[in-house]
């Protein structure tokens, strides 16, 4: 054998050692780009043991929630001689979902939901699809068992549609074993309620029958209020005191239920705040500029932003009537700082900054208050927008807009920090205004080039072997004649 023949037999030999991996380094990309998996569907109850009369809870997961945009519609089923449909409930982590439900009277519950484009309204941040690799539940379903039911039953799910993923592929769904319900003919012992309300006003924290004690604030022309509690048992009697000839300050209302054995109890008490109507006298405050404000009483026809209800703050040493709003530092107070008219001010204590409050001026949004301010000379105003107004929530806002109807406006927050808030008319909220970066859309990108190149290099080297080859097998078929 030549040294040529060797060379060439020890090259081929060779070529599915390079081959080989490279291939296998282009399929883990390729799959790990555009892998599927699979989503599995169960039902769960605290208590699998119940009573007529009471209600179950069952509980629908799925073991993981991989940025589904749309599911459904997904059916769970029940006997209707045993249980009758008391509601259905999303969890929170739905909350940027369009969730619709249908209940048809041979018990069968359809669910079905779909990702709308949706902002948080605390931290004022756009959600996005759910994604989990973890047990998540996705509802809660009551029903109450029937007075003449009795044996075991079960609750199952029956078809579960399709679930689709933000890049538009489709997860196979499965479900598990039926939800096996067992019916005790004895008299319940559950004294706790389904729900409790108080009819035009905010309990806090939010309802859960495990939670027994709540607050609540209500004006100073409010006297009386309705209770709205329904048992988890039917058969239980609920009896409530303390609604009527509410004092100003603190009052108690109890809520009492018996447990359909007469025996078993449970107590829940909603502490229900009259503001007080006065102010004390020399109270006020002196704000971040040195100006000093007295607190005046509300007159009867004031008016104030939305979501803001009138309750109490300790300010300066003086307990005075305010107007506050979940997740907003400041409050708003009614005083007067001895030169302009008594009007209505948002206060931050932290920051002592006070800023007379003006619908055509203010912008309440994003958990911030924003103060309509005049842009500094240091700062430019954004490309493409000119001076214009637009009519938003009712009033004439001043800002700038653009060719495109977009509105955005200079504001200074109640911390006294300034910016440029653009103006989202399906949310109906302002956003502070900056370039969108698109760091994942980049990367997504980056990986597609990735992918492109490693199949042209691959493409380029087998072109080349194959090309190498054929000379080393034409030179040794048809060698050529040696030069004497």
């Amino acid at each position: 054998m030549t040294g040529t023949e060797h060379k060439g037999r020890s090259f081929i030999r060779k070529i599915p050692a390079v081959i080989i991996p490279l291939l296998t380094v282009t399929a883990f990309f390729a799959g790990t780009l555009f892998a599927d998996g699979t989503i599995t569907l169960s039902l769960s109850a605290a208590n699998s043991d119940i009573s007529p009369g009471d209600t179950v809870v069952v509980n629908l997961y799925c073991d993981e929630f991989d940025s589904i945009v749309r599911f459904g519609p997904v059916e769970v089923v029940y006997d209707v001689e045993q249980f009758e449909f008391v509601s259905v409930t999303a969890a929170d982590i739905l909350s940027g979902y369009d969730v619709t439900t249908d209940v048809s009277d041979d018990g069968i519950i359809t669910i079905s939901g779909e990702f709308i484009e949706a902002t948080d309204e605390e931290s004022g941040n756009v959600l996005a699809p759910v994604d989990t690799d973890i047990s998540t539940m996705l509802f809660q379903i009551s029903l109450r068992v029937r007075s003449d039911a009795s044996g075991d039953t079960s609750v199952r799910i029956g078809s579960v549609g399709e679930f689709i993923r933000s890049d538009g592929a489709a997860i196979t769904a499965y479900s598990s074993e039926e939800l096996d319900i067992n019916i005790v003919r004895a008299v319940s012992t559950d004294a706790t309620l389904a729900s409790l309300a108080v009819n035009g006003v905010t309990m806090t924290p939010e309802f859960s029958p495990q939670v027994y004690e709540y607050s609540a604030n209500v004006s100073r022309e409010v006297t009386s209020v309705s209770v709205n509690a329904i048992p988890n048992n039917l058969e239980s009697t609920v009896s409530i005191t303390g609604t009527d000839e509410l004092v100003p300050g603190e009052n108690i209302i109890s809520v009492r239920v018996l447990a359909p054995d007469g025996i078993s109890s449970k107590e829940y008490k909603i502490f229900v705040n009259r503001q007080e109507g006065y102010v004390p006298e020399g109270s006020g405050f002196v704000d971040s500029q040195g100006v000093t404000y007295t607190f005046m009483s509300f007159p009867s026809n004031l008016t104030v932003p939305d979501g803001f209800i009138q309750t109490t703050k300790t300010i300066n040493g003086y307990t005075v009537p305010v107007f506050a709003r979940d997740g907003i530092s400041s409050v708003l107070v009614y005083v007067y700082n001895g030169t302009d008219s008594p009007a209505l001010y948002f206060y931050n204590a932290s920051t002592g900054i006070a800023t007379v409050y003006r619908p055509e001026q203010t912008v309440v949004s994003a958990g911030r208050v924003l103060t309509l301010a005049q842009v500094p000379e240091d700062i430019r105003i954004p490309g493409g927008f000119t001076e214009g107004t637009s009519y938003i929530n009712g009033v004439d806002m001043e800002g700038y807009t653009d060719a495109d109807g977009n509105f955005l406006a200079y504001y200074t927050d109640d911390s006294g920090n300034g910016s440029f808030y653009l103006y989202d008319e399906k949310t109906d909220t302002f956003y502070e205004y900056m370039s969108v970066e698109k760091s994942a859309e980049n990367l997504y990108r980056a990986l597609f080039y990735v992918f492109i190149a490693l199949s042209v290099i691959q493409s380029t080297f087998i072109v080349i072997l194959v090309y190498v080859i054929r000379r080393i097998i034409t030179n040794r078929t048809n060698p050529r004649p040696k030069r004497v």
